[in-house]
């Protein structure tokens, strides 16, 4: 797996921590200097030459006129040409020398290459969508209520931060255990112990607000209340028959309800569901989706609801308000103009309060004829 991953090492340093990634490039680019060095020592100390004055004293002269007698030099040499600082040597030429040509051209190419990644890196590091998803708040608890006999999951999501999010879209799966029983070469079941499980399978979750049909769109200008109905196609609901972990088997059988089509509803007792999401250990996860608009960069965030997060018989509190018209001035028009304003209360965000066991009508329930 590993090596898989450092297949695509560049993703694979992306993921890393900003810290962790800094410190890496930061090595790398030492190693890069001191190794440079190291050639650039090895190259001058090969091509030292010795050469005698009139008055018969001797001079070392440096390989092309690098001026390079030592580590050190090696090293300031090797920096200057990574970062291009410029070179403090009596020769900017080298005596016309091919090999410093080639040696510094090799070290700019690869400072280059370098350069080029590890902004790369950090850009994507400072500018990922994970950072700016944080902004994207959900309610702590979804609710559960029924309305004129049919059953709806809400849930709240909102934006913290002034600025849009583009193309927003939500899409939500349910993750459970499915058991059935296990049977025999022949068919049979295996018995009340003969239970096979299958773990955290993912089922698709349609919503009923806002509808799959407007690919799931949603303002995030203002906090929007999220709806899935408990019909006959949800995987929160329970199938007519079911068998729990202890293999005892759940033959259900749904109320006395038809919906426009005249199909049978699946509006099921709730303690009934509520035994089932528990033995399934159900987990409803939510995505949001979007692209930043000052950015560009697309943004996800996630949150999940077990079956512990779910409040049966519950409903949402308003969060948001109308607030004092403001005086506005249009400067553009040379006049005034009155832009009414709302108000969000993010202290109610989370805020649940107890529904009747059957409403006449929600707020949150678009009507469909």
């Amino acid at each position: 797996r590993c090596r898989i991953c450092w297949d695509d090492w560049f993703h694979s340093l992306a993921h890393k921590p900003t810290l962790l990634l800094m410190a890496i490039l930061f090595l790398m680019y030492a190693a890069a200097v001191f190794f440079f060095a190291g050639v650039y020592w090895f190259v001058s100390w090969m091509g030292e030459k010795y050469t005698t004055n009139d008055d018969g004293s001797t001079k070392l002269n440096s390989f092309c006129g690098m001026d390079i007698t030592n580590h050190m030099e090696a090293l300031y040499f090797s920096l200057s040409t990574m970062t291009t600082i410029g070179y403090g040597v009596s020769d900017y030429y080298f005596g016309d020398c091919w090999t410093p040509l080639l040696l510094v051209l090799w070290q700019v190419c690869t400072a280059l290459t370098f350069d080029a990644v590890a902004i790369g890196l950090i850009f994507q590091r400072i500018s990922r969508g994970q950072k700016r998803g944080k902004t994207i708040i959900f309610s702590d608890k979804a609710v559960i209520q029924r309305v004129r006999g049919e059953l709806y999951l809400m849930f709240r999501v909102g934006e913290l931060r002034r600025h849009s999010i583009i193309e927003a879209t939500i899409r939500a799966y349910c993750l459970r255990h499915e058991r059935y029983p296990r049977q025999n070469v022949n068919g049979e079941e295996g018995g009340a112990h003969g239970i096979e499980t299958t773990h955290f399978i993912t089922r698709h979750v349609n919503l009923y607000h806002p509808e799959e049909s407007t690919q799931s769109h949603i303002l995030m200008s203002v906090p929007q209340v999220i709806v899935h109905k408990l019909d006959i196609r949800s995987p929160l609901n329970p199938p007519p028959s079911w068998y729990d972990a202890m293999g005892e088997p759940h033959r259900l059988k749904p109320n006395d309800s038809t919906d426009e089509n005249g199909n049978s509803s699946a509006a099921w007792p709730n303690e009934e569901i509520q035994a089932y999401t528990r033995d399934r250990e159900l987990e409803f996860v939510v995505l949001v989706e979007g692209i930043d608009e000052i950015t560009g960069s697309a943004l996800q965030a996630r949150h999940s609801y077990c079956w512990k997060d779910i409040a049966w018989d519950h409903t949402l509190v308003s969060c948001i308000c109308p607030s004092e018209p403001e005086h506005v001035p249009n400067y553009a028009f040379g006049r005034s103009r009155i832009t009414p304003r709302l108000a969000i209360h993010f202290d109610k965000f989370h805020e649940i309060k107890a529904a009747p066991l059957d409403s006449d009508t929600s707020p949150y329930i678009p009507f469909r004829p």
